[in-house]
This record gives C-alpha cells, sequence and structure tokens, in this order.
C-alpha cells in the first residue's frame, strides 16, 4: 500500500506517524503547501521508524500537478482544511485513486455524498469523514444500529479537556479554522424527522461523561454525521441526530472572546490592501508562538453516541464512549491527535486488508465494518466501552427517566 498524506499541520502529523509506525505501508509520501513544515514531520517519523516518509511540496489548487501526486500512490489521505475536500475528490477520480478525509463539517459533506456514482463507476472509494468525530463516532453508531431492529434516536456528543503544562498562551487540539467555522455555523440538527437550523451553542446541556471528564457542559454545534446519519439509518426509522460539544470552561471562554473579536467572521476584511479572512491571521500567530520543549501532553477527549431503538419489542439504549487521551508510542501528540488525525490511517489499514471493500463516496457507517476497525483502534491504546441499558417490568422510559431530575419532573 502506497498512501499519500495531503496536510502536514496538527491532524497530518497523526496520521502520518500511524502509517509510519504500521510496517505494512510501503511508501509514505507527506504533501504540503508550507514544505518546511513537511520535512519537519517527515524528520519525526523517519527518527522514530527509519526513513519511512518523503516530504514533497504541494499545492492542492494546482489540480494537474495534484492529480499525477496522487497518481503515484494507491490512496489520497486528505488531512488539509476541509474547504478542499470536493477539489481533491475530483483530483482522486482523474487519478483513479481511493481517497479518505477526516470531514467535511456538513456544509461539504453533503456535498461530497453526490460523487457517490461516479466514484462506484470508477470502481474506486472514496470515506467522507474517517476522523474522530465525525469518524469513530458513525462506526460506533454503525455497530449500535448492527444490535437493534429499529433505531428512534442517534445523538453524538464530544467532551474536552486538558490539564498540559505549556509556555504557549493559547492551544487547541484540533483546526483553530473549524473552530471559528463551527461558532460562526447555524447548526444543522434532525430533530423528528426533518432538518432543522439551530442557533449556535443553543440547546445545551449536561452531559455525563466517563472519567476523567465527569460532567461537561455541551451545546449544538454543526457537525458532519448530521450530514450522512440521518438517510444511513432511515430505513430503520432514525427520528433524531444531533451534536453537541463541550470545552472546558477555560478554552470555550477564550474562543468566546477570540469570536466576540470577530475571528470567527466569514467576510475577509481589508488590511493595508490585501483582504484576508481574520481567522487565517489567528492561525498563523497561533502557529509563531515559540515551541516548549518543557511542555507536558494530559489533555482527553471523550466521544460519545448515544443510539436509542427497540430489540424484539422492547425499547433497548446502547452508549458507547472512547476515553481519547496520550498513548505511550507517540509521547509527542496529544490524545486528540492520536485519534482524530490516527483513523484514517486505521481505515487505510483495513483498506490494504480488503477488510473494506465497498465502492462509492461513502460515510463510515457504510462501507467500515465497526469490530475490525475498534481492533485497530485498540492497538493505539484507544478502546471503545459500550453500556446497554433496558428498562426490568415496564417499558415507560419517560417517567423512568424522571427519577433522575430533583423534582422528578413534578
Amino acid at each position: 500500500m502506497k498512501a499519500l498524506v495531503l496536510g502536514a499541520g496538527l491532524q497530518g502529523i497523526a496520521t502520518t506517524l500511524d502509517l509510519a509506525w504500521n510496517k505494512n505501508i510501503e511508501k509514505i509520501t507527506l504533501g504540503d503547501f508550507d514544505l518546511e513544515q513537511a520535512k519537519k514531520v517527515a524528520d519525526l517519523c523517519n527518527s522514530k521508524y527509519g526513513h519511512r516518509v518523503d516530504p514533497v511540496f504541494c499545492d492542492v489548487n494546482d489540480k494537474p500537478a495534484l492529480v499525477e501526486l496522487i497518481k503515484a500512490h494507491d490512496v489520497c489521505i486528505n488531512i488539509v482544511n476541509y474547504y478542499y475536500n470536493c477539489a481533491i475528490m475530483e483530483a482522486c477520480l482523474e487519478a483513479k485513486r481511493d481517497y479518505i478525509d477526516i470531514g467535511g463539517l456538513y456544509v461539504e459533506t453533503v456535498k461530497q455524498v453526490k460523487y457517490d456514482q461516479q466514484f462506484k463507476d470508477a470502481g474506486l472509494l472514496a470515506i467522507i469523514g474517517i476522523g474522530g468525530t465525525p469518524g469513530v463516532t458513525n462506526v460506533c453508531a454503525a455497530w449500535a444500529a448492527d444490535q437493534l431492529d429499529t433505531v428512534e434516536t442517534i445523538d453524538f456528543f464530544c467532551g474536552c479537556d486538558d490539564w498540559g503544562k505549556s509556555e504557549k498562551t493559547f492551544e487547541v487540539t484540533y483546526s483553530i479554522e473549524t473552530i471559528m467555522d463551527e461558532f460562526h455555523m447555524k447548526p444543522i440538527q434532525y430533530i423528528d424527522g426533518e432538518y432543522v437550523e439551530v442557533e449556535p451553542r443553543s440547546g445545551g446541556v449536561m452531559v455525563q461523561y466517563p472519567k476523567p471528564i465527569g460532567e461537561q457542559y455541551a451545546y449544538y454545534l454543526m457537525h458532519s454525521e448530521q450530514g450522512t446519519i440521518p438517510e444511513s439509518f432511515k430505513d430503520k426509522g432514525l427520528k433524531n441526530c444531533r451534536y453537541k460539544l463541550g470545552f472546558s470552561d477555560e478554552v470555550l471562554n477564550t474562543l468566546k472572546f477570540l469570536h466576540g473579536l470577530g475571528f470567527s467572521k466569514q467576510e475577509t476584511v481589508n488590511f493595508e490592501g490585501h483582504d484576508i479572512k481574520p481567522v487565517k491571521i489567528l492561525k498563523k500567530l497561533m502557529e509563531l508562538q515559540p515551541d516548549d520543549p518543557n511542555a507536558e501532553i494530559n489533555d482527553c477527549d471523550v466521544i460519545k453516541t448515544v443510539a436509542v431503538g427497540t430489540k424484539d419489542g422492547k425499547k433497548v439504549q446502547y452508549e458507547l464512549d472512547m476515553i481519547c487521551r496520550p498513548v505511550k508510542e507517540w509521547p509527542e501528540l496529544m490524545g486528540a491527535q492520536v485519534y482524530i488525525g490516527g483513523a484514517a490511517a486505521w481505515a487505510t489499514e483495513l483498506l490494504r486488508k480488503g477488510v473494506i471493500t465497498a465502492k462509492g463516496a461513502l460515510a463510515p457507517e457504510l462501507c467500515i465494518p465497526p469490530v475490525p476497525f475498534f481492533e485497530e483502534a485498540a492497538k493505539r491504546e484507544m478502546y471503545v466501552r459500550v453500556t446497554k441499558k433496558e428498562l426490568l417490568g415496564s417499558d415507560n422510559w419517560d417517567e423512568a427517566m424522571k427519577k433522575e431530575l430533583v423534582d422528578q419532573g413534578r
């Protein structure tokens, strides 16, 4: 298997390290517009695993050059900003190679699924959104749906915190561009069988995650899962699919501050004769923060998938959690990187093995067998745990759940 990774940023580092660690991957090329960054990541990988990664300059806007680069590989793993997803998919079609990405923030996801027939006709596969969330969450939803005869609700939650130490003023666990887009966009949710636009960061609830996150506030957020899950499980009767995320109070307050300053604005701002999107300035300033050689990594994401449906006529709930912490193999990575950037590498290995055989432009829940995927995750110290909940002696869930309220709903 010859793999091309596009993007040497926060998640591309994790994807490339995972592929380099996997001796079954024959060739790895890392392409980025910032060649020095690509060289830095390649040097890291090669210092750990021998010569495994070749860095190259790549401008994804240069389609002819991109097509030629893709042709030299079996699969193209797109880890650049989601804005480019469709263009890179088209390059893969022209190069006649398989495609993988880590998410399209709904707005691109709904465009990407329209390439399904083109990829089928070409005998190719495009896996749309196999990062952490979307990605691992979608595969968890597929596992839960397989256990049920009917599915009424699939909800997704992500809780985050970071107890690490660093001299950097501010850091995040995934793209600041994506985070600012999420703060600006009105989230699309699937409620009572309809796609509904809600206000950003509305619908707040307290969510009980496994330790070390524990209880954390979560709110509606624009996300890719809503772009595929409702259609994937409509035949099982799915009526609700919602996504909510939470940050620690400190990070959330900082993000609100940045949002208030205008860094989430979608319109460009003219500065000294140049039209610049505000978040590009923020991204660059964050990149210019000096590295802290004494930094201590100690973050945690918990991604939760909750599916409610029926089995043999009885209502059942499955709750799947993955606790994502830093791992022994990659002490230079945050736990968030290991599963967000890493999941694309796990899927690449299943593609190499022939475990993934589907063709088309498909979301993870439609093409990735859950158990082999969870086995790959476990090899990287990423474990999925599941809890099954059902009522004994009754099926009146509404009344039973009121017992968790202080006033019992009275």
